[in-house]
């Protein structure tokens, strides 16, 4: 019983509450897409946003940053979030495919990079490079900015389109430099798992 109470506590903790709660926040952005209630869908992503950078900052006031589960939890409900909710405006034709191209470009290199950690030994290790966290910022803003264009009004003034391109090319730039950084990253891990060339056979 004092395990599971152990357990208990160490998962709700504010901070993770925080994490957790965007799980709560997503089908409620895609409820109001879908039905047309903009302001539920900023509303909704809004908060789900500013948990994103809470959360982290709650943990380190209450002395419980950095511990493997909550890095772990915090990286894959950004994961779902964010992917989840660009596939749905993909899907609903919100975005081009060569925009969507550029988006799943970064979901792989993600996910490329987990499963060589997985792989290699190093289990549950969260994925993790220098660009990656301003990259899943840039991200989840891109997506508030998409939420927002969804309000007929807003979408209606002329400048928005060039605003749009303008981010989307900064969030493209710094999708392609951390791809360049995961690959570096991939190769040097592959050199140090692989068995020195003097080494003897089984």
């Amino acid at each position: 019983m004092s395990e599971e109470r152990t357990v208990m506590q160490n998962f709700a903790t504010p901070a993770n509450l925080l994490t957790f709660s965007r799980l709560i926040f997503l089908p409620v952005v895609i409820y109001g897409l879908v039905t047309d209630q903009h302001w539920v869908a900023v509303g909704a992503m809004f908060l789900g946003w500013l948990t994103d950078l809470l959360d982290g900052r709650v943990a380190r006031m209450m002395g419980q940053g950095g511990t493997r589960f909550g890095k772990a939890l915090d990286s894959t409900i950004d994961f779902a979030l964010i992917y989840c909710l660009f596939i749905a405006f993909y899907a609903s034709g919100r975005l081009f495919i060569w925009q969507f191209a550029i988006l799943y470009l970064a979901m792989v290199m993600i996910l490329t990079l987990q499963f060589f950690l997985e792989g290699s030994g190093r289990e549950g290790e969260v994925a993790t490079t220098k660009l990656g966290k301003p990259t899943g910022a840039l991200q989840y803003f891109y997506l508030l900015f998409l939420v927002v264009l969804e309000i007929p009004a807003v979408e209606a003034i002329p400048v928005m389109f060039t605003i749009h391109m303008a981010y989307f090319v900064v969030l493209a730039a710094a999708i392609l430099l951390n791809t360049g950084e995961t690959l570096v990253l991939l190769q040097k891990m592959g050199r140090e798992a692989a068995p020195p060339e003097d080494a003897p056979e089984a």
